[in-house]
């Protein structure tokens, strides 16, 4: 064999690699979002107790606003969509950072107990008793399932969007198949960095272009996408360091207990979500007693922004019955 032949087949295997983005194996490394410029600058949090971040926004009767638990999208929940419609709505908005994530610099231990915790701290901080609403988006509705479950008290009506009963739901009922084609490159995409992602063998890179397939997937009308922009540097920084949840709680499922749910529930779905296909939502309805589902024909995962007028309506005759 030539030189030449030989240098050939040794970087065939890194050349197939890089086409295919799966970056090269690593320690795994972590980035808290609290000390990435790129996520700041963040809004000033209402309370800080013990380096977690908690809000207190609008006014009105309170409403818990569960955050995403893997902390990895580009902004803090109490700065996103589902806050200002709920402020926009009379409501006072009561979030938190899960510890590690944007303004919350807590050691964070990624679990749901953790997360119970931070929302029972983030009512404390603003001194709100239960029960009251408890709204969640995706896999914030699987912690406020989760709350619903373990503090009923706190519970006086349930708001679950584009969510499931726990990860075996979410596999069983559609990914990775329900946002790419298996004959799709991008298909393999979402495996290969997935499961990099999962074994803490990724960069921020190879986070970012998960997120973005994700994300490009998740919208029915593709002009509400913006993907997160990757900046040289990536390849040579961790993951969120809550990107961890999904694998710490990859056995997490709530099905057998749907029927314990005491509070009255909406859930609210979008026909085309290829993250909690509508199986997902229609498990939840059919699991909890009395649960109402509404279906949202031209939204996917995120109802809120691609149907805002009419999720709002719906939303608020619910909180405001």
């Amino acid at each position: 064999m030539s030189p030449i032949s030989f240098l050939v087949l040794l970087c065939l295997p890194v050349s197939i690699a890089r086409i295919l983005g799966l970056g090269l194996p690593s320690s795994p490394r972590f980035t808290r979002n609290d000390g990435v410029d790129e996520y700041g600058p963040f809004m000033e949090p209402a309370h800080v107790v013990d380096g977690l971040a908690t809000y207190d926004l609008g006014d009105g009767e309170p409403v818990l606003l569960i955050p995403y638990p893997h902390g990895h999208t580009a902004e803090p929940m109490s700065e996103g969509p589902l806050a200002r419609i709920l402020v926009r709505m009379g409501r006072r908005v009561i979030t938190f950072d899960p510890p590690g994530a944007f303004g919350s610099t807590r050691e964070p231990t990624v679990d749901m107990a953790e997360m119970i915790a931070c929302a029972i701290e983030a009512l404390e901080a603003s001194g709100v008793r239960g029960p009251l609403d408890v709204v969640g988006h995706s896999m914030g509705g699987l912690v406020s399932l989760g709350i619903a479950l373990e503090r009923p008290d706190l519970v006086q009506s349930l708001v679950l969007i584009s969510s499931f009963s726990g990860f075996p739901s979410a596999i069983r009922h559609g990914l990775p198949g329900s946002c790419y084609r298996f004959w799709e490159l991008d298909y393999w995409r979402l495996v290969f960095w997935g499961l990099r992602v999962q074994a803490g063998l990724a960069n921020l890179s190879i986070h970012k272009r998960l997120q973005n397939l994700m994300e490009g997937a998740s919208f029915y009308d593709g002009s509400f996408f913006s993907p997160l922009e990757i900046h040289p540097g990536d390849d040579h920084r961790g993951v969120p360091i809550r990107m961890g949840w999904t694998r710490v709680n990859a056995g997490i499922t709530y099905e057998e207990r749907l029927g314990e749910v005491e509070a009255e529930t909406l859930v609210i779905a979008g026909r085309h979500d290829p993250e909690s296909p509508l199986a997902c939502s229609e498990e939840l309805r059919e699991g909890i007693g009395g649960a109402r589902l509404v279906i949202f024909e031209g939204s996917g995962h995120h109802p809120f922004i691609e149907e805002e007028v009419s999720f709002t309506r719906v939303l608020s005759e619910f909180l405001g019955r």
